[in-house]
């Protein structure tokens, strides 16, 4: 594409700075955060143009989805050289690859050039939208950078730069960051403010409950569970069929990380041991673990977590569904037992 839009009197080219952005966001999308870089450093210099707030967004949003697609292949990598790992955090990883030259920490990170371009353009008295402050959290947070991801987020409630105040995805992006950062009470505060600003969702208890759990604070994190089935914000239940077509309830996890699958069992077992269980005994307990289908290597990820969960802390046995292999089924006798009913 030519930048250049129009020509000056004496025959000199110039551009837009529309025509300078639409380039911008172009090689966003075609995954060229350095053509991005290039072209918005040259802006004044090369093309007599000023950057604008539509300028460092399309920036910043490049360098996040950079971030972020740098962060899925170290996982990658991660995988293939420890396959028996069931998940990969790339935090455990060494950042340098010798094999990758763009893992070498010498060279200037995606998140930090977000960070570097989020400052410049409040230096040069613009003000950041909604989605540039969320890509430029989700950047930080792709890196692990928690601190720094919960900085920018205070920045959007302590001072008046927006007339927006942080929104679900703001919020979730520094959740995520303090969960992978392992800082699980900065993660829980978070959940607790966003709270009282926007209602959380799915992602954003996926985060909280994963922090929690790793932290080994699994009361903390069966309470806050429970808040989230209260609210309908997580639903693990739902009606199917059998091989007879006879409607059944069944616990549906295939879509939980394994973090909150274990929680969600952990809630419906141990309420066999008090006044209201949540599930009725005298029937099987069926519960969709998956096959496994939608995971990166294509190998189950929840059912042997799910089913040693059953038998090292409850002493339960469950069985792979022989109409379903991608259900677990505990039978209603054991139930009882356990229940001593």
């Amino acid at each position: 594409m030519d930048i250049y839009a129009t020509t000056k009197n004496h025959g000199e080219p110039t551009a837009s700075v529309d025509a300078v952005n639409s380039v911008i966001a172009a090689a966003g999308r075609g995954a060229r955060p350095d053509v991005v870089m290039t072209i918005l450093n040259e802006m004044c210099s090369k093309y007599s143009v000023t950057p604008n707030e539509r300028t460092y967004r399309s920036a910043i949003v490049a360098c996040n989805q950079a971030e972020h697609e740098k962060r899925r292949q170290r996982k990658r990598r991660a995988r293939l050289a420890h396959p028996s790992l069931v998940s990969v955090n790339t935090q455990d990883f060494p950042t340098f690859d010798e094999d990758n030259p763009e893992d070498d920490p010498l060279l200037l990170q995606w998140w930090e050039a977000a960070l570097s371009l989020f400052r410049r353009m409040q230096e040069e008295g613009l003000t950041p939208d909604i989605q540039t402050y969320s890509s430029v959290i989700s950047a930080c947070e792709s890196a692990g950078q928690w601190q720094r991801a919960i900085g920018i987020l205070r920045t959007m409630t302590s001072e008046d730069t927006t007339s927006h105040g942080p929104n679900k995805f703001c919020f979730n992006a520094a959740i995520a960051a303090c969960q992978k950062g392992g800082a699980w009470l900065e993660a829980v505060e978070l959940y607790e403010r966003m709270r009282g600003q926007v209602k959380p969702n799915f992602i954003t208890m996926n985060s909280v409950l994963i922090a929690l759990e790793e932290a080994d604070q699994k009361e903390l994190a069966e309470s806050i569970y429970r808040e989230a089935l209260k609210d309908k914000i997580v639903q693990p239940w739902k009606w199917t069929s059998d091989e007879h077509s006879k409607k059944i309830r069944v616990m549906d996890l295939h879509q939980f990380s394994v973090c909150m699958a274990k929680i969600a069992v952990r809630n419906v077992i141990d309420s066999f041991m008090s006044a209201k269980p949540v599930h009725d005994a005298s029937k099987d307990l069926v519960i969709i673990v998956g096959k496994g289908k939608g995971s990166e290597d294509g190998n189950r990820v929840l059912m042997p977590e799910v089913k040693n969960l059953l038998k090292n802390e409850y002493g339960l046995q469950s069985m792979v569904d022989e109409k379903n292999d991608g259900r677990l089924r505990i039978r209603s006798e054991d139930l009882f037992k356990f229940a001593d009913i």
